[in-house]
């Protein structure tokens, strides 16, 4: 059955795209009827196949003594479908010139395939039927025999489906093989996990034919692309977000634009006490070597943003962002040594940068 459908699905492809191509982008609905039919006769081709196959498991010994019995109506059977098929098949080649370029919107080649198919199919559900017919009538001749076969159609679905062997039952099964003791079963897989497998084959087939063959879907790079650059979209918004999120431990010396927007910040919020260029006045000069509270990168900034109340020094954490505050305290870094032109008395303790502008290692004295 999965077979068929596998043979079957790039042949209704190309019907449904000729179609497409003849009669308009939308898929025909005789089109999908025949399709669904032939689905339908699938099923029920396999829903008799079990059938027969429980028939034929319970008169097994009797079908080998008779098996040209039960061969001969299916073997003539057989044949009678390859000449159906043939004949079919000269009416069609026969009929093919005079027929129309397109039978109810389908392509008429392709319609001609899916009625031979079904027109096959049934003859195929025909002669399971026949066989079911003679298969019965054996087991109508020895009563014992009937009531094994009742008891298989009444068996319940789930144990169908798992086809689980008893315990007590598992001497019927048991193979002539022995190896030190142990002994083999012989258990058929179960049919959920044959119908998982074949579905898997059919999941595959289409796979193949979507992604691979028609194009239409985003392979394995070009989804590993999309990734990619929405992973870089994300990083972008991030940094983006998190670019003012400076805090003492974290700042870093900025480059000359952040020190020219602390330029402008110092000049209205810090000039009044440290005069405009950095040289003191109520507050201490802030160009020399000499700090009141650290004159590392991380010591400014923590106290611009706390201040130091008790001093008179206050927190300009709610007036300004940790960005400006950095950029605050980039700009008072840059102006050590340069020379103001009324220079405020040392104050505090000397620091010596050792490593760089951001450095925490100092040389301190009085």
């Amino acid at each position: 059955m999965f077979t068929s459908l596998a043979i079957l699905a790039p042949v209704l492809a190309t019907a449904a795209e000729k179609t497409a191509q003849g009669k308009g982008s939308e898929m025909n609905a005789m089109l999908i009827g025949l399709v669904a039919l032939i689905i339908v006769l699938l099923f029920a081709i396999g829903i008799l196949g079990n059938v027969l196959r429980q028939l034929a498991f319970v008169y097994k010994d009797k079908l080998r003594k008779e098996r040209n019995k039960v061969i001969a109506p299916v073997a003539l059977l057989f044949i009678m479908l390859l000449g159906t098929a043939a004949h079919a098949e000269e009416a069609v080649a026969a009929a093919a010139p005079q027929a129309p370029a397109y039978i109810s919107g389908i392509a008429a080649s392709d319609f001609y395939l899916l009625i031979g198919i079904i027109a096959l199919e049934m003859l195929v559900i025909l002669s399971m039927l026949l066989s079911m017919r003679v298969l019965v009538r054996l087991l109508s001749n020895k009563p014992e025999t009937e009531k094994v076969a009742k008891a298989i159609r009444r068996k319940p679905f789930w144990d169908r489906f798992n086809k689980a062997v008893a315990v007590e039952k598992e001497q019927d099964i048991m193979l002539d093989h022995d190896y030190d003791g142990i002994q083999e079963l012989d258990n058929s897989l179960p049919p959920w996990w044959k119908y998982g497998f074949y579905l898997t084959i059919v999941v595959g087939v289409v796979y193949i034919y979507y992604y691979h063959m028609g194009g239409n879907g985003p392979s394995s790079y070009q989804e590993y692309v999309a990734e990619v650059e929405k992973g870089e979209a994300d990083k972008a918004a991030y940094l983006a977000k998190s670019s003012g999120n400076v805090d003492e431990n974290t700042v870093k010396m900025l480059d000359d634009a952040g020190i020219a927007s602390g330029a402008t910040i110092f000049q209205t919020a810090c000039a009044a006490c440290h005069a405009k260029d950095g040289g003191g006045g109520v507050g201490p000069n802030l160009t020399d070597e000499y700090w009141l509270h650290g004159g590392s990168l991380s010591d400014v900034f923590k106290s611009i943003k706390y201040g130091w109340p008790d001093k008179g020094m206050k927190s300009w954490k709610d007036d300004f962002s940790p960005k400006q505050i950095a950029e605050l305290t980039s700009y008072i870094k840059s102006i050590k040594g340069t020379k103001p032109a009324a220079p405020k008395e040392k104050q505090g303790e000397l620091y010596q940068e050792t490593t760089g502008a951001d450095s925490t290692k100092v040389v301190a004295a009085k």
